[in-house]
């Protein structure tokens, strides 16, 4: 898009007729320069290297910011986090059982998204003998969904409630609606909302210093020629493009989409 508008500026900077020739030379040399930019822009934004960069310098950021965040909700309110952590580990950036992932997009934009990790911890069990993994926890608290328990290893389920050993008939299941309590369905996608739609993420961004990528690895490649900066009446715009190419491989290496 940013081409096809740029292309209005070639009659303004070049015709093949001498006659009809732009007069001003101010005319035709600002647009060259704006003709110029644009295509190293565009180059910019199919830069292989640049976009890989700029993804991993923001997102590395907001991940950073979006996982202490939700590190800091859950030590104080771990009843309502505690299923996105191991077990009796709530806050802890080790113990976490989400990450955020990415997702290209055209350009230089990408789309953030998130997913739940499998549980590796034992229970925590005070008395039984056989232990096991909840691997899907996160996911099934976060959902709310009812969870049926049932004897693999056993022909009956032993359980403890309130201090009361339960023995119960042999084949019978349990099921307990809520996993994780009443106060954790929903709340990471609460919090991941929160994060994503206010001012948290724009100040995650701002720190991340994509801004210095771009000084740094732009501003040389749109510095405008001499070659269309001498006063010139007309200026080709195959020319152009090629200085723009050559500036763009140049600044951002040969990785071109």
């Amino acid at each position: 898009m940013l081409l096809q508008a740029a292309s209005g500026l070639e009659r303004l900077m070049y015709n093949k007729n001498p006659k009809g020739a732009i007069n001003d030379s101010n005319v035709a040399q600002i647009s060259a320069a704006l003709y110029y930019q644009a295509n190293v822009i565009a180059k910019l934004s199919n830069s292989k290297k640049f976009k890989n960069s700029f993804k991993k310098i923001v997102f590395t950021q907001i991940e950073k910011d979006f996982g202490n965040y939700i590190d800091a909700q859950a030590r104080t309110k771990p009843k309502s986090f505690h299923h996105v952590y191991e077990w009796k580990k709530s806050g802890n950036k080790n113990a976490r059982l989400f990450k955020l992932t990415s997702i290209d997009s055209e350009g230089i934009s990408f789309k953030i998204d998130f997913e739940f990790l499998m549980s590796k911890s034992l229970v925590p069990a005070s008395n039984s003998k056989r232990r096991h993994v909840f691997a899907a926890k996160a996911s099934i608290m976060e959902a709310g969904m009812p969870l049926k328990i049932a004897p693999r290893h056993s022909e009956r389920l032993v359980f403890e409630v309130d201090g009361n050993t339960v023995f119960m008939p042999k084949g019978a299941s349990v099921t307990v609606k809520r996993p994780g309590g009443t106060s954790v369905m929903n709340q990471f996608k609460l919090q991941y909302s929160r994060f994503f739609s206010g001012e948290l993420v724009n100040s995650s961004i701002k720190k991340s210093g994509f801004k210095e990528l771009f000084n740094s690895e732009s501003l040389r490649a749109l510095r405008i020629p001499a070659t269309i900066r001498t006063v010139k009446y007309s200026f080709s715009p195959n020319l152009i493009r090629s200085m723009a190419d050559a500036a763009s491989e140049k600044a951002f290496g040969a990785s071109m989409i």
